[in-house]
């Protein structure tokens, strides 16, 4: 199911987006002027906020990093004037990618690496 989310929505779709997706691993892509661009890989997910949710023109913030990568660091990404929000999710209604599109048409993709498949092992 890949239907946007409402914008007064978003504050409370972002809490438990964030809830569910802790310390999952990353890859943040852009789609713009330039083609696509790769942001990051394989950071973890730490969170995502929005500022001025009442104004014309909110913006988001999503952070990378986490206590696991105290040696590599943290990495906030922000996306000015935001227009729109798309969740991908798979089958199972599982997060699996963030699109959100910026006031200058750029597309953030925001991807989850995907869950381990469960396996059965014959004893």
């Amino acid at each position: 199911m890949n239907e946007n989310i409402e914008r007064s929505e978003w504050t409370q779709y972002f809490k438990g987006f964030s809830a569910r997706n802790m310390s999952r691993l990353t890859r943040l892509e852009l789609f713009g002027e330039f083609g696509a661009q790769e942001e990051e890989h394989g950071m973890p997910f730490e969170g995502i906020a929005i500022n001025g949710v009442y104004s014309a023109t909110p913006s988001i913030e999503i952070m990378f990093g986490g206590s696991e990568t105290k040696r590599t660091g943290h990495l906030t990404h922000v996306i000015p004037e935001v227009q729109q929000i798309t969740p991908k999710r798979d089958e199972y209604g599982r997060d699996e990618a963030l699109e959100i599109i910026s006031g200058d048409g750029y597309r953030n993709l925001l991807r989850f690496e995907p869950y381990a498949k469960m396996t059965a092992t014959a004893h």
